[in-house]
C-alpha cells in the first residue's frame, strides 16, 4: 500500500513538473511569428500580467507572476517596449523583460535654425516642450552676460565647446542633420548626439589652421552662423567671408541684417527697419562694431569651412537681392549704387 501511495505522488510530482515546465517553455499563448507589447513607468508587475494575458502574450498571469519571482525578476521589471519572436512561450516573453528594444524616430535638424526654431520644432513633434528643450541648451538671444547669469552647461567632453563662453547659450553647437534618436531619449541625450555630429565635422587640421589664422573656434562658429543666415552658395560664402573678417579686423560694424533678425526674433524677411537696427542687443551689428555676442543659427559646414578659408577678394560691401543674388561692391558709392539698382 506504501509503495503504491509513494507511486501516485512519484507519478502526480512527474505530471506537476511536465505540466509546470510544458507552461514555462512550451506551450504558447498564441500562435505568431512575432508579438510586441510596452510596459510604462509606474505599472506594477500585476498590472502587466493582467495586460499580457488579456492580449493574449502569455496564458497565464497568475503564471507569469510566480515565474518572475522565482527568477528574481519581479523587482526588476522595465518600462519599454519589447518583442518576442516565435514560440510565443512564457520563458521568452520573460527572457525578453532583459532587453527591451528602444523604438526610434527621425528628426531633421535644418541650417539656419536657431534654437528658438528647433524648441518650436521639437515641441511640434512631441520630443519636448521648448521650455524643457531651452532650460538645456540656453536662451536665444538672452545676454546671460548682462543679467549675470550662467548659462546652462550641457555635460560632454568636445574640443569646440573647449573655448565656448559661459554667458551664450548652445546656438551654433548643433549640427544640422537628419537624425535617428530613440523615442525615450531624454533632451540631454539628444542635445548630446547633436553637439556629438558638431565636433565629427571638425579635423585636426580644421582645428590647427583656426589657430594659424588667429581666430578661435567661438569666433568661427559665430561668423559660419551669420554666412548661412546671409548668403546661399559656397561661394558666396567664401567671398563675404573674407569680406566680414577684414571688416572684424578694422573693428567696423558688420551690418548683418541676419543678426538684427535674431536680436529681435524676426522671421521670414531678409530685410531689417530702422526701428530694428535701434534694438541695443549686442547681436545688433548695426550698432555694435565686430562680431556679435554669440552664434546667431545652426550653420552647415560649407558656412564653418567658408569662416575658416575664406576666399581673399577686394570687396567691402554687399547686398543680397529679393532673389538671393548677391551684388559685391569695393566702395561705399558703389555699394550706394546697388541699393538704388537692386532694392
Amino acid at each position: 500500500m506504501k509503495k503504491l501511495i509513494f507511486l501516485i505522488i512519484i507519478i502526480c510530482g512527474a505530471i506537476g513538473a511536465w505540466f509546470v515546465h510544458s507552461e514555462i517553455f512550451s506551450a504558447e499563448a498564441q500562435y505568431a511569428d512575432k508579438v510586441t507589447f510596452s510596459i510604462t513607468k509606474g505599472e506594477t508587475v500585476s498590472q502587466v500580467a493582467k495586460k499580457l494575458e488579456e492580449k493574449h502574450v502569455i496564458r497565464s498571469a497568475w503564471f507569469f507572476k510566480k515565474y518572475l519571482s522565482f527568477k528574481k525578476l519581479d523587482k526588476e521589471i522595465r518600462e519599454g517596449q519589447f518583442e518576442v519572436e516565435a514560440p510565443i512561450t512564457l520563458a521568452r516573453v520573460i527572457n525578453s523583460l532583459a532587453n527591451p528594444t528602444q523604438a526610434e524616430t527621425t528628426i531633421t535638424i535644418l541650417p539656419g535654425w536657431d534654437l528658438r526654431d528647433i524648441a518650436d520644432y521639437f515641441e511640434k513633434q512631441g520630443i519636448a516642450s521648448s521650455t524643457d528643450f531651452l532650460a538645456v541648451v540656453g536662451q536665444s538671444a538672452y545676454n546671460y552676460k548682462i543679467a549675470r547669469e550662467t548659462a546652462p552647461v550641457v555635460a560632454g567632453d568636445w574640443g569646440i565647446t573647449t573655448d565656448k563662453p559661459n554667458f551664450v547659450s548652445y546656438d551654433g553647437y548643433l549640427a544640422p542633420d537628419t537624425y535617428r534618436i530613440f523615442k525615450n531619449a531624454t533632451i540631454e541625450e539628444i542635445v548630446q548626439k547633436l553637439i556629438d555630429e558638431r565636433e565629427s565635422q571638425f579635423t585636426d587640421q580644421m582645428y590647427s589652421d583656426i589657430e594659424k589664422s588667429g581666430r578661435t573656434v567661438f569666433e568661427v562658429l559665430t561668423m559660419a552662423s551669420i554666412l548661412e543666415r546671409e548668403v546661399r552658395s559656397s561661394e558666396d560664402k567664401k567671398i563675404v567671408a573674407d569680406l566680414f573678417w577684414r571688416r572684424y579686423d578694422q573693428n567696423w560694424a558688420l551690418q548683418a541684417d541676419s543678426t538684427v533678425h535674431y536680436a529681435v526674433n524676426k522671421k521670414g524677411d531678409v530685410f531689417t527697419t530702422a526701428e530694428d537696427r535701434d534694438s541695443l542687443s549686442p547681436w545688433n551689428t548695426y550698432r555694435y562694431p565686430g562680431l556679435p555676442l554669440g552664434p546667431i543659427s545652426t550653420p552647415n559646414i560649407d558656412s564653418i569651412m567658408a569662416a575658416i578659408y575664406p576666399e581673399n577678394n577686394d570687396y567691402w560691401y554687399f547686398l543680397t537681392d529679393d532673389k538671393g543674388v548677391v551684388i559685391y561692391g569695393k566702395t561705399l558709392e558703389e555699394h550706394n549704387t546697388n541699393r538704388l539698382k537692386y532694392l
